[in-house]
């Protein structure tokens, strides 16, 4: 791998990866409500949901933000996102939508009230990701990033684990001992959460006023 993410591997990947990918995280899902909930969302609200792959987030989203709110999902795979569309229609949303494209460069909306990082450690690790969604926020906006990390040195023999259950998923082992410190330089009132003996992270932060 690479020092740092490679879009163009990450997109072949997830072309390959689309049609089982829910199955191969479904352990994840237990996380994802309360990390939705950190986002503090409230009806009315719009939200990204970075890398939001098939759209499994979706649902606790929607609820956050409720009928008048809404979802935009971005994601580099087109296979990926034919799954969260799917998704979507199947659910009647029509306050979700999804940008397919680099989230680096991919056209955004603007004055969000909150952005979402799960499971995306090719993109928290990107300068220019992070940048551009801080910058489609609002001021005040909550970010949350959830995903895998090193685990620390008195656990270190959990890391073979941690470096089997993520290589097919990212490009990039880099940043792994602090993946949360791009968006940590961005952001106020900025904290990180250890979880699963280290080996995973919550971390969160408001954009500046």
């Amino acid at each position: 791998m690479s020092d740092g993410p490679d879009p163009v591997e990450a997109s072949r990947r997830y072309t390959e990866l689309a049609a089982t990918y829910e199955r191969r995280v479904r352990l994840t899902n237990r996380w994802r409500p309360g990390v939705v909930r950190r986002l503090g969302l409230r009806p009315g609200d719009h939200v990204l949901d970075v890398g939001c792959g098939t759209g499994a987030n979706f649902p606790h989203l929607v609820s956050a933000v409720g009928a008048t709110g809404h979802v935009t999902g971005i994601d580099l795979s087109e296979a990926m996102a034919a799954h969260a569309c799917s998704r979507v229609a199947e659910n009647r949303w029509d306050n979700v939508d999804i940008v397919v494209g680099d989230a680096a460069t991919a056209p955004l909306p603007a004055d969000v009230d909150g952005a979402l990082f799960f499971l995306v450690h090719d993109l928290v690790r990107s300068r220019a990701v992070v940048d551009r969604i801080v910058g489609a926020c609002r001021p005040g906006a909550r970010v949350v990033a959830f995903g895998p990390k090193w685990a620390p040195r008195w656990a270190w023999p959990l890391n073979a684990f941690v470096r089997r259950g993520i290589r097919s998923y990212v490009t990039t082992f880099e940043g792994l001992d602090a993946p949360w410190d791009h968006l940590q330089g961005r952001l106020n009132q900025f904290s990180v959460r250890p979880l699963a003996v280290g080996t995973l992270y919550l971390a969160e932060g408001s954009v500046a006023s």
